[in-house]
């Protein structure tokens, strides 16, 4: 390789021998030019080969070849600790991804929970009185501390008039909160928990409760949180005794939260954990009902917040002044007129979403034209829409289709056909279908992503990565993970919808099964790419208890939840957070028998357990489920354009035998999937009532269309299109 010729033997005639001699081989390039090679590798050990040809190559890939990796590979710009083990996480993130590779558990605080309220320790009950379980809204953010295995993570999500929180720590920091809890056994008042059986992770969990507030008519509708280079100066410092000491707080020692409630409260909510404490900021709402919200991305953010479910506002972030009385909006638009004399309405704002520092979408329906783009002025928003996305491509002569939008989330600009303005985004509509929008193009959508087995609408979307997307149903508390990319290319999947398509709308009550009027009238001049796949985040072991753990039991109060929110804290994070009815849901992506773990879980196994020198020999169940609450669930891959050869699997309990199963491992490894997959026939297993799929599941047998037109229903509190 280090007499790779760069130019042609003719060329090389032409330059001086010396010349020749320098930029003839691959060893004499330049850093510049060698970086540009490394950044096209398309894996790490092609990296590791190239160190392997010389003494020069090998310290050029040791000082920059795998943060020019990183920067091709994952568009990653500098890393912020170790780049080779930055490329070891990802590399091993994406290939869990790609195995369906990870263990589910329902979380839920401790026993050791603080109140923000009164600043005691108290035990968290959930929410009292209500007939059906709460709709949470969640948010989520991960930051490093400068190395890959030392990461800060904070989850926030709403339960009734509660907020819940949970800020966690891996890496050295962890091992600081072992040490001392190893030290002080139970230190009363100690707020850190260190957990061995959650991969050596540290955790603090807090509650807030809205003063005065009554469940059912108080609850939060909509949450989110500042991330960290937003909270200078967006910290209320009132009501603290000491203000010196809030000059010296540390970032990552507070939080902020804005949320809003059915009964219109509009409130951004400082929370100062190490005095176990909270304060509020409330906005002006005019007793509107606040239906959603998001806060823009930029250092001094801004806040939009759709009210009375016809109206959009704009609030300020800033709290340098003092005020006690609620903060009036920068701006308003409205949407939707108001109720006429008989009382009627035509459609709601369902979502307002940032897709840039200036632009927010709105997900509105039913409508025939469901998405509303808006710009930001420094006077703030301007009265007609920058553009309005109908779905006119799908319609045949002057039919007017109406149809809702919910989610809408952007694209990273650094992902395959991403915008440095941020100009493309994904919305998720009452059809079942997630479309991408590009503000750039004359046409309603680039792209269409849906589910050959089941159109449910999509209630949720969340991006991973800058390759995939996830999408909650409104149905069977399912979850679907669609690819932005062809099958092996880094290109969009984009789908040119012919003129000639004649599609009727989606009839009335048939939601939640194989069935799509849309999408069957493609007919011969599309042919459509599949392959995603279903995740049942309903468990097989929901009977199986905590061991003890805590005294509340998690879990929604139906199997057939819709997934009201998704989060995913960041691109390099192994987590993924669902919202069902009552309950969140913990996917983290990590493969309990990979003998070569990313440098995140294996640092944090050998603090926990420095007895067990050979990680290859560790007991699995003592590691990843000490507790026995490790969620057994099943998923599907959905298969062709006709939805035939599916094969449902289910997991495996994760145990000692686990590791010992030779022939699973062998099913496992020819189908490229983790080995906790199995087929559900292979023990004579039932599946759980809610999940059936109404077609002949067996020892090696696969779908065959036997579940069409079966699934039928709406989940509860579902969204409707009118």
């Amino acid at each position: 390789m280090p007499n790779l010729p760069i130019r042609s033997r003719a060329a090389k005639r032409r330059l001086a021998p010396a010349t020749a001699s320098k930029l003839a081989t691959l060893d004499r390039l330049p850093v510049e030019l060698l970086e540009l090679v490394t950044s096209n590798l398309d894996r790490p050990k092609d990296v590791v080969r190239l160190g392997l040809t010389c003494n020069r190559l090998q310290n050029f890939v040791k000082l920059y070849g795998y943060e020019a990796f990183l920067k091709g590979r994952f568009a990653l710009l500098r890393p912020h600790g170790e780049a080779e083990a930055t490329v070891h996480g990802l590399t091993t993130l994406f290939r869990n991804w790609d195995k369906k590779a990870f263990t589910a558990r329902y979380l839920e605080p401790s026993a050791n929970v603080t109140s923000l309220n009164s600043g005691e320790k108290t035990k968290w009950r959930g929410p009292q009185g209500q007939t059906m379980g709460y709709q949470p809204s969640l948010d989520s953010y991960e930051e490093m501390h400068g190395a890959w295995s030392d990461r800060r993570g904070v989850l926030a999500w709403s339960a009734g008039t509660n907020v819940v929180m949970q800020v966690k720590e891996t890496g050295h920091r962890a091992v600081q909160v072992l040490y001392q809890q190893s030290e002080l056994k139970d230190e009363p008042e100690s707020q850190w928990r260190y957990e061995p059986g959650m991969y050596g992770q540290s955790h603090a969990w807090y509650t807030y409760k809205i003063p005065g507030s009554s469940e059912g008519r108080d609850d939060i509708t909509a949450l989110k949180l500042l991330r960290p280079h937003q909270k200078d100066g967006a910290m209320d410092i009132r009501g603290l005794q000491d203000s010196s000491d809030e000059a010296e707080r540390k970032d990552d020692e507070s939080e902020v939260v804005v949320f809003g409630t059915a009964s219109g409260r509009l409130s951004m909510l400082s929370t100062h954990l190490d005095q176990r404490g909270a304060s509020e900021r409330l906005y002006e709402t005019n007793g509107r009902p606040v239906g959603s919200i998001d806060v823009s991305a930029a250092p001094e953010p801004l806040v939009a917040a759709s009210l009375g479910d016809i109206s959009l506002a704009l609030y300020s972030t800033n709290r340098e002044q003092s005020s006690d009385t609620p903060i009036a909006p920068l701006s308003q638009v409205q949407l939707i007129a108001p109720a006429g004399p008989i009382g009627l309405r035509v459609g709601r704002i369902w979502s307002s979403t940032f897709i840039s520092n200036d632009k927010v979408a709105i997900g509105l329906g039913p409508s025939y034209e469901p998405i509303h783009v808006y710009e930001i002025t420094p006077d703030g928003f301007l009265p007609d829409p920058l553009r309005k996305f109908n779905f006119d491509s799908l319609t045949d002569g002057n039919i007017r289709r109406n149809t809702s939008v919910y989610p809408i989330i952007p694209i990273p600009a650094e992902s395959q056909g991403g915008s440095e303005a941020n100009h493309v985004f994904l919305s998720g509509a009452y059809d079942g279908m997630v479309r991408l929008h590009d503000l750039r193009s004359p046409r309603s959508f680039e792209a269409l992503f849906w589910d050959v087995t089941n159109d449910s609408s999509v209630y949720s979307l969340a991006n991973q990565g800058l390759e995939r997307f996830v999408v909650g149903s409104s149905m069977h508390s399912m979850l679907k993970v669609f690819d932005l990319r062809f099958s092996g290319s880094h290109a969009y999947h984009n789908i040119p919808i012919p003129e000639s398509m004649k599609p009727k709308p989606k009839p009335p009550g048939r939601t939640g099964h194989t069935y799509n009027a849309i999408v069957s009238d493609f007919g011969d001049s599309i042919k459509p790419t599949v392959g995603g796949w279903n995740l049942f985040l309903s468990p097989r072991n929901s009977s199986r208890q905590n061991g003890g753990r805590h005294p509340y039991r998690p879990g929604p109060r139906t199997e057939d939840s819709p997934v009201y929110s998704l989060s995913i804290p960041s691109p390099y994070s192994s987590n993924l957070y669902a919202g069902l009815e009552g309950t969140i849901v913990n996917l983290n992506f990590v493969s309990v028998l990979d003998p070569h773990s990313e440098t995140a879980i294996t640092t944090s196994l050998a603090n926990a357990h420095p007895e067990t020198v050979d990680l290859n020999l560790r007991n699995v169940k003592e590691i990843y489920n000490p507790y026995d609450d490790v969620l057994n669930l099943g998923m599907y891959e959905q298969g062709d354009e006709e939805g035939l050869d599916m094969q449902l699997l289910v997991q495996d309990e994760v145990g000692e035998d686990l590791a010992k199963n030779e022939k699973r491992k062998d099913f496992a490894k020819r189908r490229g999937l983790d080995e906790r997959w199995k087929d559900p026939g292979e023990e004579g297993e039932k599946w759980a009532r809610g999940q059936e799929p109404q077609g002949q599941v067996g020892q090696g047998s696969a779908w065959r269309g036997g579940h069409r037109g079966r699934w039928r229903g709406r989940g509860r509190g579902g969204r409707r299109a009118g």
